[in-house]
């Protein structure tokens, strides 16, 4: 099962680096054969050949990753000891937005630690993102059944389900209560930001930015404070709200990582240049290429009654992370 699995994974990333060009088909290349060596029946000539694959690729997080994967082979690391870096593997590609490649390398993972419910998470996600429902709803019920304290991941898990399900608003609000009853802020902030991502979607964005406030409010992680704050600023900007999505922007730079910080900027710039402020303008100019394109609000005005305030205020009883 492990070897017509890996067989499969590897398939996957070897088509993908001969459909694509440069740095992704390169990657692609390497992955394939890091995981076909993963089978446990290379010689010494494939992993060789992978080895070097790796080697020349450009510095990075993945870099890392397959390189220690391949010390793992070369110790004689079981399907156990192989599974741990398989994931981490998937969440870089994952991170990159290389989907495909991510999901073929979970569902190794998987198939090699069967019984692990953080492992069923990741494939559940993977799958949601890649929009095979029928699939994410099995592997979130997996994954919450695997965890057999009926802990954070569970929790997770019916988050994650409730997302695929019918009636998906009223489940999520289930799940964010029972997280809540729990003491886990943390699933309940999961909760509460893809309840925002359906409200907004069904025209309710007041009900939305209510949402993404309470859930940067129990994010434990400055990330992810940061992220719900950009999606925060994006609900206000459709409300015609500009004071306070300029509020919202000014918290990812307290949280945010360095890409999310430059994207703020960015979107601040843009901001600023749709309501003629050119003081704004000013401050928030980069000559730096922007990660992610910025889009101009929609209609750009002043609104009445503006949630600037309130953020204001939640913004600094928030505070900066340590």
């Amino acid at each position: 099962m492990i070897s017509s699995q890996t067989a499969l994974a590897a398939d996957t990333l070897r088509h993908i680096s001969e459909t694509e060009r440069g740095e992704r088909a390169r990657r692609a290349a390497a992955g394939a054969l890091v995981l076909r060596a993963s089978a446990g029946d290379a010689d010494e000539f494939g992993m060789r050949r992978a080895a070097a694959e790796v080697a020349g690729l450009e510095k990075s997080a993945e870099k890392t990753i397959l390189l220690r994967i391949l010390r793992v082979l070369e110790d004689g690391g079981s399907a156990i000891r192989l599974a741990p870096a398989l994931v981490s593997y998937a969440c870089e590609l994952e991170r990159t937005r290389r989907l495909p490649e991510a999901d073929a390398a979970v569902s190794l993972a998987l198939v090699m630690d069967a019984g692990s419910c953080e492992t069923a998470l990741h494939a559940a996600r993977l799958a949601r993102k890649l929009g095979d429902r029928e699939r994410a709803l099995a592997l979130y019920c997996a994954a919450r059944d695997l965890d057999a304290r009926d802990g954070a991941i569970a929790r997770l898990a019916e988050v994650g389900e409730a997302v695929v399900s019918e009636d998906a608003a009223a489940k999520l609000t289930r799940a964010i209560r029972r997280s809540l009853r729990a003491g886990d802020g943390e699933a309940a902030a999961v909760g509460l930001e893809e309840r925002a991502t359906l409200r907004r979607r069904a025209g309710d964005l007041p009900g939305a930015a209510r949402d993404l406030v309470l859930a940067a409010a129990r994010f434990p992680e400055a990330v992810d404070r940061a992220r719900v704050a950009h999606a925060l600023a994006g609900a206000l900007l459709a409300r015609g709200d500009t004071d306070g999505a300029h509020e919202a922007l000014l918290s990812v730079l307290d949280w945010g990582d360095a890409p999310q910080q430059d994207h703020a900027r960015t979107r601040l710039h843009t901001l600023a240049r749709d309501l003629g402020d050119q003081v704004g303008m000013r401050r928030w100019r980069s000559f730096k290429r922007p990660p992610l394109v910025s889009m101009s609000a929609y209609r750009p005005r002043q609104a009445s009654g503006s949630a600037a305030p309130r953020l204001q205020r939640w913004r600094e009883a928030l505070g900066h992370p340590a």
